[in-house]
């Protein structure tokens, strides 16, 4: 067995896949750390199959590539998991970079801290030429610590920082590869929370290091396009997680529950503003359907107290939602392009 796996799934990526792997190949080489990559064409229609292959006959002790039909993220990430061979996961988008010494950085945790099951890292903002620290300090400023599973739960539900699937490796034993995922189809929105839950639920020891070891690229996800089901989508994670209510008996679940409702509902709202609505009355019909869904209407109760958790521009946003103030979210999101 081998210690990591590292899983990509592919999808049209041409223009930023090999600088992806040469990212990862480069330090397995370098380094001799015992490693694979599985590249995971997922029905692509640009030179990103060609590539992989391209990468298969270079490096075949390291890469094993695979051509599926197109999946969509979601499964073709459950597919990765059950061809690894590794001890842990790492997950990592074909158009993200990993950092040079990351994988050096992980093993001397690993070895240190007896092998946990979970250990969560921060990650860099990559524009292709400059990079920021976007997360620190998430559950210490120590460099590397324990963390309790209620700590885990905790921030899982308070802010966005442990979520990422690219932003945490894991034992592969953590992953239930009998669950099913099909019934989410191809899922797009909020697979990370989703999965996340699985690995919170079977995880019995985890590390925080403290240092940022992902680059994550700017402008290629989410940031300026808009679902419009964005939030009617993620409504199939909020179920997963009410089904979690009894087994991780958390005292103030309702009130976690509603950071990630707003933090979903007001998030929706703002990318909005992307979208060209062909009139006021269109874009206020969206905001109604929010506004009248279940979640949100019991969510939304907490408003007050949750608001240390929630970004000043949303609770703006969500008090006028709650007041049935349509117009005067749309006049705000039409007149300006800079609510984030």
């Amino acid at each position: 067995m081998k210690l990591f796996s590292i899983v990509i799934p592919v999808y049209n990526v041409e223009d930023y896949l090999s600088k992806c792997v040469d990212s990862i190949i480069n330090q397995i080489v370098q380094n001799q750390i015992d490693c694979e990559i599985l590249l995971i064409d997922d029905g692509s229609t640009d030179n990103s199959g060609a590539i992989c292959d391209q990468y298969y006959e270079k490096y075949e002790n390291y890469i094993s590539v695979y051509h599926n039909e197109n999946q969509g993220l979601l499964l073709t990430r459950r597919f990765g998991y059950k061809k690894a061979k590794g001890e842990y996961i790492l997950n990592c988008d074909s158009d993200d970079l990993l950092d040079e010494n990351m994988l050096n950085r992980l093993k001397n945790v690993i070895e240190k801290f007896s092998f946990p099951d979970l250990i969560f890292f921060n990650y860099y903002s990559f524009d292709g030429e400059n990079k920021e620290i976007v997360t620190h300090d998430i559950f210490s400023n120590d460099k590397e610590c324990v963390v309790t599973k209620e700590n885990v739960y905790d921030k899982y539900f308070k802010s966005q920082d442990i979520v990422s699937m690219c932003c945490k490796i894991y034992k592969k034993k953590c992953i239930d590869l009998t669950n099913d995922y099909k019934k989410f189809g191809k899922f797009g929105t909020g697979e990370d929370t989703l999965q996340t839950i699985e690995l919170i639920n079977n995880a019995r020891t985890f590390v925080y290091l403290n240092e940022p070891l992902y680059l994550y690229r700017m402008g290629t996800g989410m940031t300026r396009r808009f679902d419009e089901n964005y939030y009617f989508s993620f409504k199939k994670v909020f179920d997963e997680i009410v089904r979690q209510k009894n087994v991780w008996n958390i005292d103030n679940f309702n009130t976690l529950f509603a950071i990630k409702v707003l933090q979903t509902s007001a998030r929706t709202m703002t990318q909005s503003r992307y979208k060209k609505w062909n009139s006021f009355s269109e874009q206020k019909t969206f905001l109604s359907k929010i506004n009248s869904d279940c979640y949100f209407i019991e969510s939304i109760k907490y408003l007050d107290e949750i608001k240390p958790y929630l970004k000043k521009n949303y609770i703006v946003l969500l008090k006028l939602l709650k007041e049935n103030k349509l117009n005067r979210i749309c006049f705000m999101l039409r007149i300006r392009n800079l609510i984030g």
